[in-house]
């Protein structure tokens, strides 16, 4: 899929509270540049990783997790389909290319966890992205056979 992306962001990873990798869904949470955030929701976007050509499929969250009582901090937290790395301290440039959805309340984690499988697909749908044990991984990174495999 070739669309152009709704917006741009840029930032470098930073620890988060590790909830993303306990649901399955390892996110690279980021610090931004400067500039505005936008609106939240969940976006499917492409990334680049410090400055590497490669495109990365990617789901992305904007915005609080309501979910989790007392979690009002907004933030942009990306996970990268089917990567395997230590992201802490390098670059993402995130290219938004579409909004799925707002981000939500759910009643359980079991709900969340569904949501954000159907999410991940979504986003593979539209960004054109299937796991492939063939696919070239720039920088050191692993590819792995699994979402959420990677440190958060």
């Amino acid at each position: 899929m070739t669309a152009h992306p709704l917006g741009v962001i840029a930032g470098t990873v930073v620890p988060g509270d590790g909830r993303g990798r306990e649901l399955g869904f390892a996110t690279a949470n980021l610090a931004l540049d400067g500039g505005d955030m936008p609106v939240d929701g969940i976006y499917a976007a492409r990334v680049r990783i410090d400055g590497d050509p490669h495109l990365w499929p990617a789901s992305v969250s904007v915005g609080a997790n309501p979910t989790f009582d007392g979690d009002r901090d907004r933030r942009v937290e990306v996970h990268l389909h089917d990567v395997e790395a230590d992201l802490y301290g390098r670059r993402l440039l995130v290219e938004l290319v579409a909004r799925l959805r707002p981000t939500l309340r759910f009643e359980g984690v079991e709900a969340l966890i569904a949501q954000t499988a159907d999410d991940v697909a979504r986003c593979r749908a539209l960004l054109g992205d299937r796991a492939s044990a063939d696919r070239s991984v720039p920088g050191g990174l692993q590819q792995g056979p699994e979402l959420g495999a990677r440190r958060e």
